[in-house]
């Protein structure tokens, strides 16, 4: 009988064990582990951005990180909505862009939702192509290190260097814009689709054509006095050169670019996302120096 009673508290001490390790609270991410911070950017852009700022204090990775992915059509399935609830900042965005990433940290009671459309007191009408803008980019940068010095005090000095460190980073970005705005500057230009705004205006430029990128923007047909808008300015040789966004194909944006090819005017090829495994310099550079070309 004595033996019994041993053997049953011994089962009974066992099962109390399994049954401690099997509630005992796991780890949820790499953070729980090492006490780092996680942030997840919901492209690589600002993945980047946050590794600069974030430094070694701090986990960082992308949702997307290919360019043939499109953050304003991209469904995150669900493991990537699981390491969006686990993450402490999920860093996106904002203005539609990313709308994804907002109810994904909104449905997180731990995760923190940072827009740099919000950081950057952005309204809702505002051309939602942040990143064009490297003044954008080095406000973001700041705003951020702003935020993470409040969420982890102990390494403040760190998130304010860094966030200085960013902005040398992209001055070879904000130096090639100030040579080239003595040549661009009230020259005019046209965008097949509006992604490309901020730099232009960066660069002094007039838009001309507004109408017909807002539109294709929004994936809607032109209007045909749009289309004969631009037209006219490339017949008549009004623009300097055309930015064209070669992620967004269509029998009329087709045919302004090849119009503008036999009229020989310029045709500068950019992107709404980054190409991959490239830096945010190099992209933008790149762009800058086909303009520096196009108006050679």
């Amino acid at each position: 009988m004595k033996k019994k009673i041993i053997l049953i508290s011994g089962m009974v001490a066992l099962l109390v064990a399994i049954l401690a390790i099997a509630l005992w609270p796991k780890s949820s991410d790499q953070s729980a582990k090492d006490g780092k911070l996680t942030i997840v950017a919901s492209t690589n852009v600002y993945a980047e951005l946050a590794k600069t700022v974030a430094g070694d204090h701090a986990h960082v990775s992308a949702i997307i990180t290919k360019q043939s992915v499109s953050p304003e059509d991209y469904e995150p399935t669900n493991d990537v909505a699981k390491k969006v609830s686990k993450a402490d900042i999920a860093f996106g965005n904002g203005l539609g862009y990313d709308a994804w990433l907002n109810k994904l940290a909104k449905s997180s009671k731990k995760t923190q939702l940072l827009l740099v459309s919000d950081l950057l007191n952005k309204d809702s009408k505002s051309n939602p192509h942040l990143w064009n803008d490297p003044a954008n980019m080095v406000n973001a940068a700041q705003k951020l290190a702003n935020e993470l010095s409040k969420k982890d005090p102990e390494h403040k000095a760190d998130y304010q260097k860094n966030a200085a460190a960013y902005k040398e980073k992209l001055q070879p970005v904000t130096d090639k814009i100030a040579e080239l705005k003595a040549k661009t500057a009230d020259k005019n230009v046209f965008e097949t689709e509006s992604v490309y705004e901020y730099m232009l205006k960066d660069l002094d430029m007039k838009l001309v054509g507004d109408d017909f990128a807002e539109a294709i923007a929004e994936d809607s047909d032109p209007t045909p006095a749009a289309l004969k808008e631009v037209q006219n300015a490339l017949t008549e040789h009004k623009v300097a050169f055309v930015v064209q966004n070669t992620q967004t194909t269509g029998g009329d944006v087709a045919k302004l670019v090849k119009l503008a090819k036999q009229e020989n005017i310029p045709v500068v090829n950019v992107t709404e996302t980054s190409p991959d495994n490239t830096s945010y310099v190099d992209w933008k550079l790149s762009e800058l120096n086909q303009i520096e070309k196009a108006i050679a």
